[in-house]
């Protein structure tokens, strides 16, 4: 007993030492309690109609469920020299006449300074966008995305078909809303919880990256 109560008692101070200790610092110099509870995110939406906001605030869900912290952040009130504070930065916004809302384009016309610098290297990159219906321009608008996160050097992360809401709330590119031509529809049930599973598979991705790194 006297033994076992011993064994017991060095637990916590071994696992402090596993947790805190520098001899396992990784790559960019953070402790394994620092992998998990030091992950940031940001995410960054165009919304005039609720629609994408709505879908941001389930994909911060998914994020913050999964141990990451979130700045939610509209278009038009980010600071693009911000972005290197994050491990991930996801990008929402509604389609227009098959392509890429002004509001976030003008976002996108702002990055050429981190591009120079590379600052945005292998980082967590995500997407998910609203449209009146797929054949709207989605899929356009998700690769337009995409191809400005992938030019800064961040690693994309899709969707998966054995995941909840693919095919009615997601594609392999990420979650996608149909709100109808008008906008009246919102997002479905199947998008939000899709937008939910997303966070935290960038949540996952993050990880991974900061092990693997």
């Amino acid at each position: 007993p006297g033994r076992f109560r011993i064994l017991i008692s060095t637990i916590p101070r071994l696992l402090k030492l596993y947790l805190f200790s520098p001899v396992y610092l990784n790559k960019y110099g953070h402790t394994l309690l620092e992998e998990i509870i030091n992950m940031k995110a940001i995410i960054i939406y165009q919304s005039a109609y609720g629609h994408v906001e709505q879908m941001a605030g389930k994909v911060k869900q998914g994020l913050e469920e999964a141990g990451c912290e979130v700045t939610l952040v509209k278009a038009t009130e980010v600071s693009v020299e911000d972005l290197i504070n994050y491990d991930a930065v996801v990008l929402g916004a509604p389609v227009r006449m098959g392509s890429i809302g002004d509001e976030m384009k003008t976002v996108i016309d702002k990055l050429g300074g981190l591009w120079m610098k590379a600052a945005l290297k292998n980082r967590i990159g995500g997407v998910f966008v609203s449209a009146g219906g797929y054949n709207g321009g989605t899929e356009m608008t998700q690769l337009g995305l995409y191809s400005t996160l992938v030019e800064l050097g961040m690693i994309m992360v899709g969707y998966v078909n054995d995941m909840p809401g693919f095919g009615k709330g997601a594609n392999h590119w990420g979650p996608f809303a149909q709100v109808g031509i008008e906008g009246r529809d919102g997002p479905n049930d199947d998008c939000l919880l899709a937008c939910a599973e997303y966070g935290k598979r960038l949540a996952w991705a993050i990880k991974l990256l900061r092990r693997k790194g």
